[in-house]
């Protein structure tokens, strides 16, 4: 296989294997295919300096193509680019879009490139790009690991559980369904314990209550939340804490949700959780609280398992405010130091991956 230039004779074929997409509802927002004519002024506008296109070719037919598109136009955003990859229906799962997107992960630092989304992958600086060394290896199995996150989301679109979750969003939650489904995954697969920091009025917590049931494991759920009330046009509520602990009788997991009413670094809360948590190590964390990313994460990460899932909230927006931008500065902090390993930004502003400690 080669990946190479796409060029305006291979639209036609770029067309098809896209229109193929349609029906599943799957991949693309396109409710009807599209034609060559309509898709040539958006073939025209990728530049091979800047927003490449690219095309798969085995043994001189395309079967896959990648192109690069800017994200938004904020100056902010500018070395920012979403990336969509589409494949052929006959050489799916043979590794040709990962061969598209390890080749588009190495080429990103000489496009003046440093995130891309939606894949939400941190792209190494243009200096140190070209080094040579076992991080290489460290590095392709981190790719697959997004990789693979990204086709779990996928999967689960076909599953009972994804209608359920679609009603606890809209119900409960001002996360975004993608990361509700996250959330069941996880609690589903972790080996250790659930501890939650700001569960609102239960959204995430249903969510991952009911991957705990499904688990079919005992695993303990603890969710951290200090109460008090919130205007919003969906999801207003004068006592949260009572809302929260009606939700989830209503949706039957109470019995798998223990509660605490109180700041998650009062001495007290964290006395309880450990208390609940008794030698058990935390395999999941859910962190929706306020600004302070650092300091809940400083007061139960000697709980977390080596590879604990990270789930934090408000990592990102459109404009920066009071919670978004410490949040921000908190995460990507403790990813330098590499005690966070990200794996991606799912929804509107959430940051995923795993804990893998100061030692690292």
């Amino acid at each position: 296989m080669i990946i190479r230039d796409a060029v305006e004779a291979d639209l036609p074929i770029i067309v098809e294997i896209y229109n193929a997409t349609v029906p599943t509802r799957m991949v693309t927002a396109e409710l009807e295919p599209t034609t060559v004519e309509t898709r040539l002024p958006w073939f025209r506008e990728h530049s091979p300096e800047q927003y490449p296109f690219w095309v798969a070719e085995l043994e001189g037919h395309v079967i896959a193509w990648l192109d690069f598109k800017k994200f938004l136009p904020r100056c902010a955003y500018r070395g920012t680019a979403e990336i969509s990859v589409y494949v052929d229906e006959e050489f799916r799962r043979r590794g040709v879009g990962q061969r598209l997107l390890e080749h588009a992960i190495a080429r990103a630092p000489s496009l003046g490139i440093t995130a891309l989304v939606v894949m939400g992958r941190h792209c190494p600086a243009r200096s140190t790009a070209i080094a040579k060394s076992p991080v290489q290896s460290q590095t392709a199995n981190h790719f697959n690991d997004c990789l693979n996150l990204m086709h779990t989301l996928m999967e689960y679109r076909h599953e009972p559980i994804h209608s359920k979750l679609l009603k606890i969003r809209d119900k409960y939650s001002m996360l975004h369904l993608d990361v509700l489904i996250l959330i069941y995954h996880f609690a589903k697969i972790c080996s250790g314990n659930i501890l939650e920091i700001g569960a609102f009025v239960g959204g995430a917590t249903i969510a991952a209550a009911f991957g705990v049931r499904d688990s079919g494991m005992r695993k303990k759920l603890i969710s951290i939340e200090p109460g008090g009330s919130v205007k919003h046009k969906r999801l207003g509520t004068r006592n949260i804490f009572r809302d929260l602990e009606r939700n989830l009788a209503r949706q039957r997991v109470s019995e798998l949700v223990s509660t605490i009413k109180g700041r998650s670094f009062d001495p007290t809360t964290i006395t309880a959780v450990n208390e609940m948590l008794g030698a058990e190590k935390v395999g999941l964390l859910i962190l929706d609280a306020d600004a302070a990313k650092r300091r809940d994460i400083e007061c139960y990460c000697e709980r977390f398992a080596d590879g604990c899932w990270m789930v934090i909230d408000d990592y990102y927006g459109a404009d920066a405010n009071a919670k978004i931008t410490p949040s921000r500065a908190d995460v990507d902090s403790l990813t330098k130091t590499g005690c966070l390993e990200p794996l991606g930004f799912y929804g509107w502003s959430t940051w995923v991956g795993r804990w893998r400690g100061p030692q690292r």
